[in-house]
C-alpha cells in the first residue's frame, strides 16, 4: 500500500505540477487536471479489478499488477515529449497500475480477520498515510536533482521493488477463496446489494467525502506556492496529511472495533468541512498546514471504513466486486475533485468561491451515512 498507484500518481502527482510546467511551458491547470484521467481510469477498472480478485485472488492479481504499473510509469518518463503524449502516458501507466490500489489489499485482510478487522484494516491502510507522508517529498528531491521525467521512471523501479517480493512471498489468498461453496457463501450477490438504499447511499458519501478531502488535499502544494512558498515548503504538507491520515487510521480502525461505525464515519466525514472552511478564512500559510490535518483525517477515516461498512451490511459473497464498484466512487472522487477545484479557482483568483462550494459539497457526505437506517443499525 506505501507504493500503490494512487501514492504515485495522485498523492506524488501534486509535487510535479508546477516542475513539469516551469520546464514545458504547458498550461497549468491542464497538467493539474490530468489527475482527472487517472482517477477516471482507476475507477472505471476497480470493478474489474473486484471482479478478478473474486475470481483469480488477490495474490496472482497483485503479482502481475506490480510488474505492469512499473512499466507503465517508466513509460511516462520516456514518452512525455509533449503535452498529448504526456497525457496517454499517464493514463495508461494508471490502467497498468489499476490493481495496485486497496481493493485486492483490503480483501486480503477482510478475509483473514474478523474479531479485530477493523483494527487489522487501519494498521495495513496506515502505509498508505505514509506513503502520503513521505513518498511526494522524496519525488520533488528526485525532480529537484534529476528532473521529473527520472523521477517517473525510478518510482516505476522502485515500487516493483517493493510490491512484487510482498505478492510473490508474503500475500496469501483467504479461506474465502478456498471453500467450494463460495458461490452459495454468506452475503449478498452484486444484484442484491445495488437493488438497497444502503448501497447508494454508502456509494455517494464515499464518493463525496473524498471528492471534497482529495480537492484540499492534493491542491495545498499549489495553493502553498501560490501563498508564497518555496517548492520544498509546498512538498512538506503532503507529510503532514499523510501524518494525520496515519493517525487516522490507526485510531479508526480501533474505534470501528468498539462503538457504532456509522455515526462514527459521519463524524470524521465532518473533517473536510472544517479543512475547507479554513482555506476560506485564511491567507497565510499556517493555516494551510492546519486544513491538511483535517483533510488527512478524513481520507484516513473513508479507507478503513468503506471495506468495514461493506463487509459487515453486505458480507463476504461479493466483496471483492461491490469494493471495487466503491472503491471506483472513492477514487472518481480523488481524480475529480481536485481537477474541479483547480478549474473553479482559476489559477488561484477565485479560491474563496471554490473553497465555499467544496464545504458545502462536504457536508452532504454524512447525511448520506445517516439516511438509511439499516446502515444505521450496523454494530462492531
Amino acid at each position: 500500500m506505501y507504493f500503490s498507484i494512487g501514492i504515485v500518481l495522485i498523492y506524488g502527482f501534486s509535487v510535479f505540477i508546477v516542475p513539469i510546467t516551469e520546464d514545458t511551458g504547458w498550461d497549468r491547470t491542464v497538467v493539474a487536471a490530468v489527475v482527472a484521467p487517472i482517477a477516471i481510469v482507476n475507477g472505471l477498472m476497480s470493478p474489474v479489478v473486484g471482479a478478478l480478485t473474486d475470481r483469480f485472488g488477490p495474490r496472482r492479481v497483485l503479482g502481475i499488477s506490480s510488474v505492469s504499473m512499473a512499466i507503465g510509469l517508466i513509460g511516462v518518463g520516456i514518452a512525455s515529449q509533449n503535452l498529448t503524449t504526456f497525457i496517454v502516458a499517464v493514463a495508461v501507466a494508471s490502467l497498468m497500475g489499476a490493481a495496485q490500489t486497496g481493493v485486492p489489499y483490503t480483501y486480503v485482510v477482510v478475509g483473514w480477520f474478523s474479531a479485530r478487522r477493523g483494527l487489522a484494516l487501519g494498521v495495513m491502510l496506515s502505509f498508505v498515510g505514509l506513503g502520503i507522508a513521505t513518498v511526494p517529498p522524496f519525488l520533488a528531491f528526485l525532480i529537484s536533482e534529476w528532473g521529473w521525467r527520472f523521477a517517473f521512471m525510478a518510482a516505476g523501479l522502485i515500487s516493483m521493488a517493493v510490491t512484487l517480493p510482498v505478492a510473490l512471498f508474503v500475500i496469501r489468498d483467504p479461506p474465502v477463496l478456498q471453500r467450494p461453496d463460495r458461490a452459495g457463501g454468506e452475503g449478498h450477490t452484486v444484484r442484491q446489494a445495488v437493488e438497497t438504499a444502503s448501497f447508494w447511499l454508502m456509494l455517494g458519501a464515499f464518493f463525496l467525502n473524498y471528492f471534497a478531502a482529495a480537492a484540499g488535499s492534493i491542491s495545498l502544494p499549489v495553493v502553498l506556492a501560490d501563498r508564497g512558498a518555496d517548492p520544498a515548503m509546498a512538498a512538506l504538507v503532503m507529510s503532514l496529511v499523510g501524518l494525520s491520515f496515519i493517525v487516522m487510521r490507526l485510531g479508526f480502525g480501533a474505534l470501528l472495533d468498539r462503538f457504532p461505525p456509522v455515526p462514527l464515519t459521519s463524524l470524521a466525514f465532518l473533517s473536510p468541512v472544517v479543512g475547507h472552511f479554513i482555506l476560506l478564512n485564511s491567507e497565510g500559510l499556517i493555516p494551510v498546514y492546519v486544513s491538511a490535518v483535517f483533510f488527512g483525517l478524513a481520507t484516513g477515516a473513508e479507507g478503513d471504513a468503506i471495506g468495514y461498512l461493506l463487509s459487515k451490511r453486505f458480507g463476504m459473497r461479493s466483496f471483492g466486486k461491490l469494493f471495487g464498484i466503491n472503491y471506483m466512487a472513492l477514487t472518481m472522487g480523488a481524480g475529480l475533485g481536485p481537477a474541479s477545484l483547480h478549474i473553479m479557482a482559476a489559477e488561484g483568483t477565485r479560491y474563496v468561491e471554490a473553497f465555499s462550494i467544496f464545504a458545502g459539497i462536504a457536508a452532504i457526505a454524512p447525511i448520506l451515512l445517516m439516511l438509511d437506517r439499516r446502515t444505521r443499525a450496523l454494530t462492531r
